[in-house]
């Protein structure tokens, strides 16, 4: 269903300065506007997008769930627009399914987000709030004039420029202003997602699947998450240069492998079959600088993690919310809490490689399988670092 997206500004009304622009309208970028807008700070949220596209990644922890409490977001509205989450199911290092309940959590659950809907309830929150949305318009290029930016943009009335003290990259993966600065981003490995959206065959008969679903195999990984509607996704995860070489090798791919999976066939066999499938970025990667004069980057635009984390979005409005505050904090003369930002972002980045590192160990059962000796090794080698390109799309 096309959303509607008539109530956002259009390049008409640009303004020609604000204090801050945000490059890319997803949670993270909309999180920092939102914080930025409770401290009365003029922002400019430029997407390139008219949110009438899919957007990948969907899960939030209950983690999450409380950052959308802390939004004021969490209500019997916002829940009934999407699927309620209670857990894990995961056949990893053995064929036995393990459960890994949400229920002993403090918030009892986690949530399936519908998306772009869920991205549309945060462009609306911030421009309720007084940010500026900007849709359908392109970041071309930025360079600093006397203590500001001047901010080159495509929009749909032509090429137009704005004004800034300050730029937020919320780019994701695609790092659209870092690059332009110079900046470069340590990466970690070449893993995709295989995204398929799926409809179920017959509704009366289709079994709740109130938990995610995760199954390890020879070239990587599966996943799935029930979505609002008799809908599903599925990913299946794995390395870029370990696809199906030629024409259908997307298609071969994904159907070769599906059949060697234990509990995935079947689920699957619950829904019609793929017709298409998007390849998408997954890679981990940190910047190497997140932070500059009168720039800085949030969500997967500063670091990027794996799927199996769980941690994309919930991690996004996060840093987006501590970037707002380090921002309006700089505003007033203090720069030590952008210095501080980036020394977190750092530190969680770490934490997150070796938690990363201790999950991949648990799964022994292919020692020689190329995907798996690789997450084996605490780092690539910088012949498999000089293969990964930094224009891969955006995943989650």
């Amino acid at each position: 269903m096309k959303p509607n997206v008539n109530r956002f500004h259009n390049s008409s009304s640009l303004p020609d300065t604000a204090e801050v622009a945000v490059v890319g309208g997803g949670p993270a970028g909309l999180a920092t506007a939102i914080a930025l807008a409770n401290e009365q700070i003029p922002v400019v949220v430029i997407e390139r997008s008219n949110y009438d596209q899919p957007r990948v990644g969907e899960h939030l922890t209950p983690e999450g769930v409380g950052c959308l409490q802390q939004l004021g977001l969490w209500t019997q509205q916002f829940i009934a627009q999407h699927q309620l989450c209670y857990g894990v199911r995961s056949v990893w290092g053995e064929a036995e399914i393990a459960h890994s309940d949400y229920v002993f959590h403090p918030y009892g659950c986690g949530i399936n987000l519908s998306r772009p809907a869920f991205d549309i309830t945060l462009a609306d929150l911030a421009q309720q709030k007084g940010a500026h949305i900007l849709l359908q318009s392109k970041f071309r290029r930025a360079q600093r004039e006397e203590e500001k930016w001047r901010i080159v943009l495509e929009t749909p009335e032509g090429t137009q420029n704005i004004r800034a003290k300050f730029i937020v990259d919320a780019s994701g993966r695609q790092l659209v202003l870092a690059k332009r600065q110079g900046q470069t981003a340590h990466i970690q490995d070449q893993l995709i997602g295989m995204v398929c959206y799926l409809q179920t065959r017959n509704e009366a008969n289709l079994p709740s699947e109130d938990t995610l679903l995760l199954e390890s195999c020879e070239f990587g990984w599966w996943y799935f998450a029930q979505l609002k509607n008799n809908r599903g996704v599925c990913l299946h995860l794995t390395d870029s240069d370990l696809l199906c070489p030629g024409k259908n090798g997307h298609q071969r791919t994904w159907h070769e492998r599906l059949q060697s999976t234990i509990y995935f066939r079947d689920l699957l066999s619950r829904y019609h079959s793929a017709e298409k499938i998007l390849i998408k970025s997954a890679r981990s990667h940190c910047l190497n600088q997140i932070t500059g004069e009168g720039w800085l980057a949030v969500g997967d635009a500063a670091m990027s993690f794996d799927p199996l984390s769980s941690m994309g979005i919930t991690k996004g409005i996060k840093s987006g919310m501590m970037a707002g505050q380090a921002i309006a904090q700089s505003f007033r003369g203090d720069r030590n809490f952008i210095i501080q930002y980036e020394v977190d972002r750092t530190r969680e980045f770490n934490q997150y490689l070796k938690m990363r590192f201790d999950y991949y160990q648990i799964e022994n059962r292919w020692p020689s399988s190329t995907f798996w000796k690789r997450r084996h090794k605490l780092e690539i080698t910088n012949e498999d670092r000089n293969t990964i390109s930094l224009s891969t799309p955006i995943f989650i």
